[in-house]
């Protein structure tokens, strides 16, 4: 089965990824850890199943109002959770609140994993079948496009991803307030969970593994899990399975062998032109330690892209990222600047190094070292 990179983390640890995976159970997925530096893998197989699903949500006109119904709550209950001074709590109360932060994550971004690109693909692809070579596909995301004409199935598939687009950026807002940041509740958690249980490693243990240690039962050192680890989900024991050392290390290497030289290609989110400097600026815990090596007219590289980028946005030629598609973070603030952009390249941020001049083709979606 072959599997494609769908997002990726310059920094990241087992206890995120025991809750992320868990999110993502029903879609089979695998992360990767190399050194710090997290990557999350789906098959071609379940993106063409997602592709469908998010094409039945489309028409449906049920999802929309599902998940624009559970903003408020998430945005609450984040608040409230963050009210709780997590450093005061005794043992019995940190472990109810660890579970019940587990039980927040996962439902955040069971939701908000339906909002990600390789839900839209078949929505798009009917799209420009149906516009063919009218104007650009990014204009149905502009006031230039007149859809109230339009046949009732192309007009729900238009609203849907015209609507949902704005509403992914609310919830971006979420993750970002709960995980981005010294201050964010997920750092604080780590912080206090690393305190707790005295151990240099509990960010590379499983939630389950780090309660054990908190009730003073043996576990074994893993910190060799942040250097080298291939994780999957075991759908029935609804645990991680993790292959760390030189285990993990082979399984990683199979992944590698796809990325490519000196060329991507991507999805066009803005059409246009650009040459310049390649400036690797991913999505951080600590953006502003990256944003300050952008100068004007450098080429923004990103993983993916939030509102926390958007200094090194506004002085960007042009943007190319990993993820996404014509309703991520990128392409919809591309288009609000009329910045080319080149979004889901898979391997931008690998394939170019600060410094490496490149071109942007964003009429073809093609980038590339010259």
């Amino acid at each position: 089965m072959t599997y494609e990179p769908i997002f990726k983390l310059p920094y990241s640890n087992v206890f995120i990824t025991d809750m992320f995976l868990g999110a993502y159970s029903n879609l089979d997925p695998i992360a990767t850890i190399k050194n710090g530096k997290w990557e999350f893998f789906l098959s071609k197989e379940t993106l063409k199943k997602c592709a469908e699903k998010g094409f039945e949500f489309a028409l449906s006109e049920r999802k929309y109002k599902e998940i624009e119904t559970n903003y408020p709550f998430f945005k609450e209950k984040l608040a409230s959770l963050e009210k709780i001074k997590i450093e005061e709590l005794n043992k019995n109360k940190f472990l109810e609140f660890l579970d019940e932060f587990r039980k927040f994550f996962i439902e955040l971004f069971k939701v908000y994993s339906e909002t990600e690109f390789f839900y839209f693909a078949k929505i798009e692809n009917k799209l420009k079948d149906f516009i063919k070579d009218k104007y650009p596909f990014e204009d149905i995301f502009s006031d230039k496009v007149n859809i109230a004409s339009w046949p009732e199935e192309m007009r729900k598939l238009a609203d849907y991803i015209i609507n949902t687009q704005h509403l992914k950026l609310d919830y971006r807002k979420i993750i970002n307030t709960m995980g981005l940041g010294e201050t964010s509740l997920l750092q604080r958690l780590l912080k206090e969970l690393g305190k707790r249980t005295e151990r240099e490693d509990s960010p590379s243990m499983t939630l389950e593994e780090a309660k054990k240690v908190l009730n003073g039962k043996e576990v074994k050192d893993v910190s060799d899990r942040h250097v080298y680890s291939y994780i999957t989900w075991d759908e029935k024991t609804k645990k991680l399975i993790i292959l760390a050392g030189g285990d993990g290390y082979r399984k990683i290497r199979e992944l590698d062998k796809q990325i490519p030289k000196n060329e991507v290609i991507g999805t066009v989110a803005c059409i246009g032109f650009a040459k310049g400097k390649a400036k690797i600026i991913p999505l951080s815990m600590n953006p502003e330690h990256y944003i300050s090596k952008m100068e004007k007219g450098d080429i923004l590289i990103s993983d993916t892209t939030g509102p926390d980028l958007m200094p090194a946005i506004e002085k960007a030629a042009a943007i190319v990222t990993d993820e996404g598609g014509m309703m991520s973070h990128a392409a919809i603030i591309s288009r609000e600047f009329n910045i080319p952009c080149v979004v889901g390249t898979k391997y931008a941020t690998e394939v170019f190094k600060d410094g490496d001049m490149i071109e942007v083709n964003a009429n073809n979606g093609v980038v590339r070292k010259i």
